[in-house]
């Protein structure tokens, strides 16, 4: 099977469902091309083919749906695990309430109506308990799927990486409670670590977000 996964088509600026295709692919070793799109670039696509992002574009055929890219990206690299346990973490990341850390990071307050989000007190407050779980289900980790990684967990790892980076870190650490964000940022931590993904993230940029949004003051 060709590790060449044709071009990842997203948002530029934006910390958000594209960093998971690419630290996938980074750890995979698979190619992959990057688009990057300007919001009124999307808006000018955007239609019943290409309903939302990111996709996926190859030899004129588009793969649709953050999910299915994921595990498709971790089936072309072979290395990380793949099974139910990381559909359903994966699903978890890409849903409510873990995936709202991304808006808040990376728009600036008054667009946060736009989204329909809660307040963020409220939204840190239904985070704890799907983190707390997370942290349960590590086990002795390092990883979810235990000694090696799984693509699902490559998600969550965005979503705590945003988590963290956003305006509700503090309230989050607070609920969570010291010991099990002990166990989260070690798992944090050996996800960075991984060839390819280490490399990724150091050449990445240090802020994200449109302007006037907490990620672009990182």
């Amino acid at each position: 099977m060709s590790k060449d996964a044709g071009t990842l088509v997203y948002f530029d600026l934006l910390r958000s469902r594209g960093e998971p295709c690419r630290m996938i692919a980074a750890y995979g070793g698979v190619k992959i091309a990057n688009k990057l799109l300007s919001f009124e670039e999307w808006g000018k696509i955007k239609g019943e083919k290409i309903p939302f992002l990111p996709y996926i574009e190859k030899e004129g055929k588009i793969k649709l749906e953050t999910e299915k890219i994921l595990k498709h990206l971790a089936e072309l690299g072979g290395k990380l695990v793949v099974d139910e346990k990381q559909a359903a973490l994966c699903h978890t990341a890409n849903s409510h309430p873990m995936q709202s850390a991304d808006p808040y990071l990376n728009m600036p307050e008054e667009a946060w109506a736009g989204f329909k989000l809660p307040s963020v007190d409220d939204w840190a407050k239904s985070v704890v308990p799907i983190l707390k779980k997370c942290a349960a289900d590590l086990g002795d980790g390092p990883f979810f799927a235990g000694e090696t990684p799984g693509y699902g967990e490559i998600f969550i790892w965005c979503n705590i990486d945003n988590q963290m980076s956003g305006p509700g870190a503090a309230q989050i650490k607070a609920g969570v409670g010291e010991e099990d964000m002990k166990k989260l940022m070690a798992f944090h931590a050996a996800v960075a670590k991984l060839p390819g993904i280490k490399e990724y993230l150091a050449g990445r940029p240090k802020q994200c977000g449109v302007p006037g949004s907490k990620g672009s003051t990182l």
